[in-house]
């Protein structure tokens, strides 16, 4: 487990750069203060290690405005981690009683439902029944299952078509916890997190749809030390893998812009999957000005929609207009950046809404 002092290191590497990765930051571009930079989060936890400042409000309200996109990280050529160190900075917050409240809202939130929506997911996860044998247990998130249910029909439908068969796992009825690492609750979130590893033990692999999701498991888990027996999967390598398998179809005449997820693309280094899938379902495909590894974000992370939310919609406004140049509908594979670009008053869709609409097209003569 870490904690605000094991990452002196790189509070001090951000604290003395001349600000190199300013444009970087999706909220410092779009605050246009220097408080809410790289260079201004990182120097604020860097003077709480060192005695020079406490954490009060005014250094929680900075340490909170980061959604852990890792954007910084791609420019940085020291390769400093500051979403790492920034959610443990936010511990301090807690302890010191200047949490933003919309973060304390959603501790609490999720101390009474195990998850940051307060609904109970288990009867959500019983209205999927297979009627058939499945080839792989499927874990979509709790924010599919809360806010949009539909994906998880539309995402059956699609992998039983490319012949990987999907069932929709007991465990899905349990958030993974990542809101209670991006909001510092370190020892909550290791309990949770050991918790749940038992929960899909018996699986040998489990299928996630959600990139928060998987990049919590394959990646945030192993830095607290917790084992997880069942090999982790995202739905979009599975689909990849069987995309020789999908029906011949010709691809949807549309012109589309797609928005690489940050937790999928520059956490889990899947760029190409996702864009092998939709460029099979449609005719083109509009890329950014900055895409891949440095592929802007949608403002939907690191709690920022619940402790900065106008800020966290003007991200995806100006991620939206970025990619948005003819007024294409906007295709992401993470459930909660649609949500992001909507608030935002664009047009977006799910990849797996995408590929059902493709599937269900006319066949090729």
């Amino acid at each position: 487990m870490t904690a605000i002092h094991d990452h002196a290191r790189e509070f001090a590497y951000c604290a003395y750069c001349p600000k190199v990765c300013r444009f970087a930051c999706p909220v410092s571009e779009s605050t246009k203060t220097e408080t809410t930079s790289t260079w201004g989060k990182m120097t604020a936890a860097h003077l709480a290690v060192t005695g020079q400042r406490p954490i009060d409000e005014s250094a929680s309200k900075a340490v909170h405005a980061c959604t852990g996109c890792m954007r910084c990280t791609e420019f940085c050529k020291h390769h400093n981690v500051p979403a790492e160190a920034l959610f443990a900075a936010r511990a301090e917050t807690i302890a010191k009683g200047v949490q933003p409240a919309g973060a304390a809202s959603t501790l609490a939130t999720f101390a009474q439902s195990g998850n940051p929506f307060g609904r109970q997911l288990a009867p959500l996860v019983a209205a999927w029944k297979a009627d058939a044998p499945v080839r792989y247990p499927f874990f979509p998130g709790c924010t599919v299952l809360v806010k949009r249910s539909e994906l998880v029909d539309q995402t059956l439908a699609v992998a039983s078509a490319f012949g990987a068969p999907l069932g929709v796992s007991r465990a899905a009825g349990r958030c993974c916890g990542y809101p209670l690492y991006a909001a510092g609750a370190f020892e909550l979130f290791e309990a949770h997190a050991r918790s749940f590893a038992e929960s899909i033990a018996p699986y040998p692999e489990l299928v996630v749809q959600d990139p928060s999701c998987a990049f919590t498991l394959k990646a945030i888990y192993p830095r607290f030390s917790v084992d997880l027996s069942a090999r982790i999967r995202t739905l979009y390598e599975v689909l990849d893998e069987n995309l020789p398998h999908a029906p011949v179809r010709p691809p949807l005449e549309e012109a589309v812009a797609y928005h690489d997820a940050c937790h999928l693309g520059r956490g889990l280094q899947q760029f190409d999957e996702p864009r092998r899938l939709l460029r099979r379902a449609v005719a083109s495909v509009r890329e950014a000005a900055s895409s891949g590894a440095e592929g802007g974000c949608a403002g939907g992370g690191g709690l920022l929609p619940r402790t900065m939310q106008e800020t966290a919609v003007d991200v995806a406004r100006r991620q939206a207009a970025e990619l948005q140049r003819d007024g294409e509908t906007i295709v992401t594979a993470c459930p909660t950046s649609r949500r992001m670009f909507e608030r935002a008053g664009r047009k977006a869709e799910d990849l797996l809404a995408v590929l059902k609409r493709w599937l269900d097209s006319s066949p090729a003569p």
